[in-house]
């Protein structure tokens, strides 16, 4: 009898619901002998001796446990991992089994090693007589398998307790066909070889490993996502109770949800009945499901991308089952599952509502053929369908039956400690991740740890710090730059009045709790060194900052000579151990001038405490320019009140000229006024017709856009990325944000820049009235310290970017000269080397890194595709992503004093979708570099989940005058394209209001005003 809603599944009770030719046959008799032979039914692992764990790997017993006990486990085979053992002895050099390369795991021959493995195992084909069995399984079950089958890893220590290989082992989803099938088995066992894996199995003590494979029919998911049954130790907090479960689903397959490629609807059930606690639904604007040609995503129509994806009989059967799962083992468990909907009466398969190209995937002809049954035919492009959620509820056609089935089940367990690291070091990229969001290539990771652990080390030797031998300062943390901050601070903490509260309040990331944490390690940190040193490391100091203007003006001669020299340079003609001469003088260039930035970033961090102390001390005779001029007193948040004196230091230092940052987007303002003025250039451009300055007619607005290139063109979105082509190798990001100032009224950049000044000015003369003459006198030369030291900072970060740039143009001739040596290699292999790799291989003129190429692109596509890690966390990376804070106010860091109001438009990570910024609205980004910078004069504010008032973007947004706050958790999350914000940045508060409209619906300053462009916006009361 077919499931209904009213006779909803009791796994808790045991009760066998699941189809008959969709479940694992528990004597395997139907499967051809030739199957048998190979691939063991799924319910057999870890029943008997020879399919224990040791010989089908751990995901395979546990999914075998599952099914024997009744849960909903889809049908599926293991492949013993002796078969990976035997290829491994069989086609494999001595010394490159995984037991040999564990042990060299993080040397450089243990690297290549593993690289040229990985190649042999994808490259030699399997037994014949195993190919031959997965034919016949594949004959066997293609009618009942439309989507695929699932061919996952099953590693002998893998979704233990002690280990998991969770995100580091492949997964291969909807895979058809013997050579599908051949492919896939071999990409997982490839896997094993990835440099992150062996140093995961290498640090969790395990000395040798074997590889099973798990075949299993794919669920032709409606929704899938994964439940996590309670919170792991550490992570229980306001985000997160002990007594809750958390639930994070979207529309379609739930790999980008196990991955992190895409927000996700996130749901806390309370442990105890199941009730929801709280929710956030995300907008699901695209989801993947299994076509014709495999895995793709499919556009989701607009009325069902913002409603949830699980109804209530889901969550139900979630809650019942994660129940029933705790009372079998321990936990928490890390639970991947997917919802299907159980076809009656004709009703269509699963992910109908989502449309590939005009049609929902059942609505295709191979698609009804595999499932055999026509999908409804009123359903059309456009048309949309109701979600899973209001299908339930009773909207648009009879609602038909769901099931959940489980996927995998393994125990929560985090990965191995960063480099440097152990179970109580604090690790952030609040602020670093600015500057590099996501994962790095390994050419831009090996540049960028090389010169920063440098010039640390050299900007705390000449505050007289001692930096103790072997410190990691920067590690690798999937792929992400992260800053010890435990390391960081204890060697700070040598020079008083560098408390963690004092560089946290401006750099952003850590909790009231971190800092009392980072504060308790850095106790006991001895002075008495620092002050001995003081006599020689003072003056030296104080002549360092004095000369600190002189020394970049010589800087700059310096590197413009380089720069030129580089572009009158014809590498082409070069030999190999000449343009290997060549990368050499350009990355010490990038040392020399990253060092030189972190002076300046240490001078400018000086200036910025000096002036806060100096605020400090005068508190008490200051009123607030605000509370004199008769407007209700912003009082800071609970527990923040240093953020005034932080608020007021960051206004009287506002209104630098010639700010190396606001360059781009006042300049690119410019090239709009000129644009409106010139009817065919603005109707060119808004047509799309527009990449190149020649694309538009001669005229002022051709010549300005070209001006801008020549100037900016080292400029990118994500620009310390090498791998990220620059603006003048391709400006659409460009002609994406003139395309967004155009919509909106045009602007007068110069009165953006006008307004910070004029602020800076009110307050100081507040001051004035009320501060004894002397006092008045130092706190000007500190104003004025910070300014210049702050224009310095940004002037040589500027650098770092142009230096980037010249590195990455020598890094392109040797990606042509390593193509040229090895075809099979795509363009940018040149990214996935080291530095010290193309060295070597360059000046010994034998450039054979094609297999570490293959193997570090496949470990970064991994990286890339896992989810961030929390800006800042303790021990190890936690293998759950926090739902974001609920409530109607988000608090972050005060980065930009005014009060607007406007609709959001959350950015997606990378440059898509920037000409669809309208004028007023208020960006909300994990993060903004500065090659986002030109779409602040667009936008009424700007809202980042990490950063900190001392960040390039913060500054930027000071000096054009638009409010501001960062280093507010989970916002990307928790906020919508179309919500309607009022943002504080006097106090650091992103406010959700009522009223919720279209992503198009223009802003408006709080007040009344019309927002957009560069037009005033008033600050109001809080």
């Amino acid at each position: 009898m077919p499931l209904t809603q009213a006779d909803e599944p009791c796994y808790s009770l045991g009760i066998d619901v699941a189809d008959p030719t969709r479940t694992a046959r528990a004597d395997g008799a139907t499967d051809p002998p030739t199957v048998r032979e190979w691939l063991k039914p799924l319910e057999s692992a870890g029943l008997r001796r020879h399919t224990s764990a040791k010989r089908v790997g751990g995901k395979a017993a546990s999914l075998g446990r599952l099914l024997r006990d009744g849960f909903p486990v889809p049908r599926g085979w293991v492949l013993d991992a002796r078969c990976f053992t035997e290829l491994v002895d069989r086609q494999l050099p001595p010394g490159h089994d995984l037991a040999t390369l564990i042990r060299l795991s993080g040397t450089r021959a243990g690297v290549d090693r593993a690289a040229r493995a990985r190649d042999r195992i994808l490259s030699e084909p399997l037994p014949e007589a195993l190919s031959t069995a997965l034919r016949a399984l594949w004959q066997a079950v293609e009618q009942e398998a439309p989507w695929g089958l699932a061919v996952r890893s099953s590693a002998t220590c893998e979704d233990s307790e002690e280990t998991s290989m969770a995100g580091l082992a492949t997964t291969v989803l909807g895979v058809r066909g013997e050579a599908g099938l051949d492919a896939a088995i071999r990409q997982v066992w490839a896997s094993a070889f990835l440099p992150r894996a062996l140093a995961y199995l290498a640090h969790a003590g395990v000395r040798d490993v074997a590889m099973g494979v798990v075949l299993q029919v794919m669920v032709r998911a409606e929704a899938a996502g994964v439940l996590f049954t309670s919170p792991p130790p550490g992570l229980e907090g306001e985000h997160w109770h002990a007594g809750e479960r958390l639930v994070n689903a979207t529309l379609g397959l739930g790999a980008p949800v196990v991955d992190g490629a895409a927000a996700a609807d996130t749901i806390r059930l309370a442990r105890d009945g199941g009730r929801v606690v709280a929710s956030a639904v995300a907008q699901k604007r695209r989801a993947l499901v299994v076509g014709a040609a495999g895995l793709e995503e499919v556009p989701v129509p607009e009325a069902s991308a913002e409603q949830p994806a699980l109804g209530e009989a889901a969550l139900r059967q979630l809650a019942e089952l994660a129940e029933r799962l705790e009372q079998g083992g321990k936990g928490p468990f890390d639970v991947e599952f997917a919802v299907e909907v159980v076809e009656e009466r004709g009703e269509g398969p699963p992910g109908a509502g989502l449309v590939v190209d005009g049609e929902a995937p059942s609505d295709r002809p191979e698609a009804a053929a595999a499932a055999g049954a026509s999908a409804p035919a009123a359903r059309e492009a456009g048309e949309g369908a109701p979600s899973p959620a209001a299908r339930e509820a009773g909207e648009g056609a009879p609602s038909p039956a769901r099931r959940v089935w489980l996927l995998q089940v393994r125990p929560v367990s985090g990965g191995g400690f960063p480099e440097g690291g152990d179970a109580d070091t604090i690790w952030s990229r609040a602020n670093v991740g600015e500057a590099l969001p996501g994962a790095a290539t390994p050419l831009t990771w090996s540049v960028a740890r090389a010169f920063s652990d440098r010039g640390f080390r050299e900007a705390f030797a000449a505050l007289g710090c001692r930096v103790p031998r072997g410190a990691r300062l920067v590690a690798n943390v999937h792929g992400r730059f992260y800053l010890n901050l435990t390391a960081f601070m204890r060697i700070a903490a040598q020079v008083p009045g560098l408390s963690p509260r004092a560089l946290l309040g401006m750099s952003g990331g850590a909790s009231e709790a971190l800092i009392a944490r980072l504060a308790e390690q850095s106790e006991g940190v001895s002075r008495r060194g620092f002050y001995a040193r003081l006599p020689l490391t003072g003056p030296r100091l104080l002549l360092r900052q004095a000369r600190l203007e002189r020394e970049v003006a010589a800087y700059e001669g310096e590197a413009l000579w380089a720069q030129r020299a580089l572009s009158e340079l014809d590498m082409t003609l070069l030999p190999d151990d000449a343009i290997g001469t060549t990368l050499r003088s350009v990355f010490l260039l990038l040392e020399r001038t990253g060092t030189r930035m972190l002076h300046c970033a240490s001078a400018s961090l000086a200036s910025h405490l000096a002036l806060c102390k100096a605020l400090e001390r005068i508190a008490g005779r200051r009123a607030s320019a605000r509370s004199a001029s008769g407007e209700a007193h912003l009082d800071a948040p609970a527990g923040r009140a240093e953020t005034n004196v932080e608020h007021l230091a960051q206004v009287l230092a506002g209104g630098v000229r010639e700010l190396d940052s606001a360059g781009p987007g006042i300049e690119l303002a410019r090239v709009a006024e000129l644009v409106l003025q010139d009817r065919t250039a603005r109707e060119r451009l808004l047509a799309g017709g527009v990449l190149w300055p020649r694309d538009l007619p001669e005229g002022p607005a051709r010549d300005a856009y070209a001006r801008f290139l020549d100037a900016y063109g080292d400029r990118a979105v994500r620009e310390a990325e090498l791998a990220t082509p620059r603006w003048r190798e391709d400006p659409s990001p460009v002609v994406a944000m003139l395309t967004a100032s155009l919509r909106g009224a045009p602007g007068d950049p110069e009165r953006a820049l006008a307004r910070a000044r004029a602020l800076a000015d009110r307050e100081m003369a507040m001051l004035e009235t009320r501060v004894p003459r002397l006092e008045l006198a130092l706190l000007r030369t500190l104003v004025g310290r910070a300014q210049r030291y702050v224009r310095l900072r940004e002037r040589m970060r500027t650098w770092v970017t142009r230096v980037l740039g010249m590195l990455r143009r020598v890094a392109l001739d040797i990606d042509r000269r390593l193509r040229r040596l090895d075809p099979s290699l795509e363009p940018g292999s040149v990214f996935f080397c080291t530095y010290e790799e193309l060295a070597t291989a360059l000046s010994s003129g034998r450039a054979d890194v094609g297999h570490l190429v293959r193997l570090r692109r496949a470990e970064h596509l991994r990286d890339a595709a896992r989810p961030d890690p929390p800006a800042t966390f303790i021990g190890r990376p936690p293998p759950v992503v926090l739902p974001p804070a609920s409530g109607e106010r988000l608090l972050g860091l005060p980065a930009s004093p005014g009060v607007v109001e406007g609709r959001a438009r959350v950015l997606e990570p990378g440059a898509s979708a920037l000409d669809a910024v309208a004028p007023g609205e208020v960006l909300v980004a994990r993060t903004t570099d500065v090659g986002l910078s030109p779409l602040f004069l667009v936008a009424a504010a700007v809202v980042t989940e990490l950063g900190g008032p001392m960040s390039h973007a913060s500054i930027v947004a000071r000096e054009y005058g638009i409010p501001a706050v960062v280093n507010v958790p989970g916002v990307t999350l928790a906020i919508k394209t179309g919500d309607r914000l009022r943002i504080d940045g006097d106090r650091g508060v992103v406010e959700r209001l009522d009223e919720r409209a279209s992503p198009s619906s223009p802003g408006v300053v709080a007040g009344g005003a019309p927002g957009g462009g560069a037009a005033p916006r008033a600050a109001t009361p809080g």
